[in-house]
């Protein structure tokens, strides 16, 4: 069940995104245009920032700010690990030159082809 508007779990949504992001207290409080005491506030489920505050924080996070004033239960949570595991990936393979040659090799793929890499990355995944 969502807990909207609890101090406690904004704070440790809050948390966990900062960690997340390997953003500091500081550096969060600036961007959002608060005292870093007030930052402190939140993080310590002593206080709630305004909405508008949520909304500057869930757009630098790039999460919505449902991410930040709910209680996730834990098939999202599972679903969240999921997620940053996949955006790591993609991440990585955006640098790595070694994935974009695999890319224009597997252009060059018939459909038959690529049905093969399929099932064989299917495979090793299992």
């Amino acid at each position: 069940m969502s807990n909207i508007g609890n101090k406690e779990t904004m704070a440790k949504n809050l948390a966990y995104y900062l960690d997340k992001s390997g953003m500091t207290q500081k550096e969060m409080a600036e961007i959002v245009g608060v005292a870093a005491s007030t930052f402190n506030d939140w993080m310590r489920a002593k206080k709630y920032p305004r909405i508008d505050k949520i909304e500057i924080m869930a757009n630098h996070f790039k999460i919505l700010k449902s991410d930040l004033i709910e209680e996730k239960t834990e098939e999202h949570k599972e679903m969240q690990k999921k997620n940053d595991i996949m955006t790591d990936i993609v991440i990585r393979m955006r640098t790595d030159s070694n994935f974009f040659s695999l890319v224009e090799k597997l252009n060059d793929l018939d459909e038959k082809q690529i049905l093969g890499v399929s099932q064989m990355l299917s495979t090793f995944i299992k």
